[in-house]
């Protein structure tokens, strides 16, 4: 016990403010899981993963070989198993984030008089045992739960609400969803609940209502039109109010969630809010801290870098450069080592300046990228030979090679190329002597009258072409017989 207080205790020591703030950001998106965790369907079973997790944690703090390695297969297949059982919660919870700003647009409308409308409302149908459906949106976008139905964009009245639900108007059987002040559907159906013990003997527009309220954080309430009875469904149950005065609470509380009241930064109550799960949270993040993100123990790894080219003129060709990579030494902790990304290793030269010719270049520490924290200790080779040249434009006459004599009793008069010169781009290092083009040999022999023909080309060493440079000429030879 004492040995593995000394060891938290080092540990706590070696904190630093880039550790702070890690420990901080992860023990504040802990408190966000947790807290969503109190509202999602699948919540045990996700406190069974994370309980799984700790032990793992524990393992991993003291080397308990043989159950890290078993935990660490499971967590391979765990993966995919959170993701399918939780998708539902998890759009859920997307969702909501997306929604934020648009909630904070709302903020000033008139709670009281909203709630009170719809009360009243629902109070008069009740009593006149109509039946009715009404939706009160919160936080989570319902768009995609609702089928059929009429999308409006109404005032929120009562006269409004009992002319929806008249028997003999068309929409009286669908929902009426509302946000806000505004009545934005109508007539439209929602998805049943199949959760038999909530539902019992109650009707379709209560199976509708948990429906909904099994798959969002929509405030669903329902008149019977048998009975005349009001019930409210709400996280994923659904009860019979057996008190009508109850009612404007209900529908109260449901508007302040959607739109609080502003209320000034008050420390005391920012501490004492959801203080178990902030303490959680704290606790899981050092605990995650120390397990994965607390080694100190400084090490040394070699990396080899390819070599990059900066500002490279389009004219400066490189040759073949020895060597193409570079040995780099890094030093720091196993955490740091971890966040490295060794493909994004660079070693980057600006050629900006190169010359024609062997430049030697030095290569300095400065020219390293993307090694972030850690410490570069050493690269090797100290510097590289680089062999460039600048690319020319010059125009060649072409010459006409030509092999043996003329045959007897002809005479040649011209011999003419065309075109009679090219194009090309050669290394400003290709001697002049080299800067020659002519045809392949062509036989007199064969000349026996004034004639054209086709001769491909022979070039210098180390050219380029342009687009439209051409690989033969046709070479004219113009005859007179003796």
């Amino acid at each position: 016990m004492k040995l593995m207080m000394e060891n938290i205790l080092n540990l706590v020591r070696n904190i630093n403010l880039s550790s702070a703030i890690d420990i901080a950001v992860i023990a504040l998106c802990i408190y966000l899981v947790v807290g969503w965790l109190k509202k999602a369907k699948a919540r045990f079973m996700f406190l069974g993963m994370l309980t799984i997790g700790v032990f793992y944690v524990f393992a991993r703090f003291f080397h308990l070989y043989l159950t890290t390695v078993l935990f660490q297969e499971f967590f391979s297949v765990a993966l995919i198993m959170i993701v399918v059982i939780f998708q539902e919660d998890f759009r859920q919870f997307f969702e909501r984030v997306a929604t934020l700003e648009i909630t904070r647009k709302h903020r000033n409308i008139p709670i009281d008089q909203n709630a009170l409308i719809i009360n009243n409302a629902l109070i008069n149908l009740s009593r006149k045992n109509v039946g009715a459906l009404v939706v009160i949106q919160e936080k989570d976008p319902l768009d995609r739960h609702l089928e059929v139905g009429t999308k409006i964009d109404a005032s929120l009245s009562e006269v409004l609400l009992e002319s929806i639900f008249d028997p003999h108007v068309p929409t009286h059987d669908g929902a009426v969803v509302i946000d806000g002040n505004r009545v934005v559907y109508l007539g439209t159906h929602l998805p049943l609940s199949t959760n038999v013990r909530e539902i019992g003997r109650l009707g379709t527009r209560h199976a509708a209502a948990l429906g909904l309220a099994e798959r969002s954080d929509a405030l669903c309430i329902v008149v019977s039109e048998e009975n005349g009875m009001i019930s409210v469904a709400k996280d994923a149950r659904i009860r019979e109010l057996s008190d009508l005065s109850q009612l404007y609470g209900i529908i109260e509380r449901s508007y302040r969630t959607r739109f609080p009241r502003k209320r000034g930064f008050r420390p005391l109550s920012f501490l004492t809010h959801n203080f178990f799960e902030k303490i959680l949270a704290i606790l899981l993040a050092f605990g995650l801290w120390f397990a994965f993100g607390s080694s100190t123990e400084v090490v040394r790894r070699d990396f080899v870098v390819p070599i990059e080219y900066r500002n490279l003129s389009a004219k400066t060709v490189i040759e073949d450069p020895k060597p193409k990579e570079v040995t780099v030494t890094l030093s720091g902790t196993e955490r740091e080592f971890n966040l490295l990304k060794p493909k994004e290793l660079t070693l980057s030269l600006d050629t900006s300046k190169i010359k024609s010719g062997e430049n030697l270049i030095a290569l300095t520490f400065d020219l390293i990228k993307n090694y972030g924290n850690l410490s570069l200790v050493n690269i090797d080779p100290k510097s590289i030979m680089l062999k460039a040249y600048t690319l020319m434009t010059v125009h060649l006459p072409i010459e006409v090679r030509t092999e043996g004599r003329a045959a007897s009793g002809v005479n040649i008069l011209e011999i003419k190329a065309e075109p009679a010169e090219i194009t090309l781009i050669v290394p400003d290092t290709l001697p002049k002597e080299l800067l020659i083009v002519s045809t392949e040999p062509i036989p007199l022999k064969e000349i026996l009258q004034t004639t054209t023909v086709t001769s491909k080309l022979i070039f210098p060493p180390e050219v380029r072409f342009p687009a439209d440079a051409p690989s033969e000429v046709k070479v004219t030879f113009t005859v007179e017989e003796k």
